[in-house]
């Protein structure tokens, strides 16, 4: 659902464990990230990658076809369970979310911290 109202969906480990809430296809992926290690403390002024989906194409009987890669944030606020991180990738011009973009994320929304010099 969040493909059609919102045009893009971040990945969240926890969903994994609702029968088809992801399709069949993303099996492999869940996989590997079920195998991150999460062992760091998110800080502001950080990045951090999650998995995020793409809405590519209008709904059909509520499906569409999405793309998906690793997006990068960082994270400049923090409140609660709750955090705001602004987009550094570069993306697609077709993509809802664009640099400088700022989303709320979950711990559980971050899937590795990247080692960028």
């Amino acid at each position: 659902m969040d493909l059609i109202k919102q045009k893009y969906h971040i990945f969240n480990l926890d969903n994994v464990k609702i029968k088809g809430y992801y399709p069949k296809e993303l099996l492999e992926i869940i996989d590997k990230f079920a195998h991150f290690e999460k062992k760091f403390i998110i800080e502001i002024g950080k990045i951090y990658s999650v998995r995020a989906f793409f809405a590519i194409s209008e709904p059909i009987d509520n499906e569409v076809e999405y793309q998906s890669g690793h997006l990068d944030l960082k994270m400049i606020m923090h409140e609660n369970q709750v955090y705001v991180g602004e987009v550094v990738t570069e993306l697609p011009p077709m993509f809802v979310l664009k640099k400088g973009s700022k989303i709320k994320i979950k711990k559980e929304n971050i899937v590795y911290q990247p080692n960028y010099k």
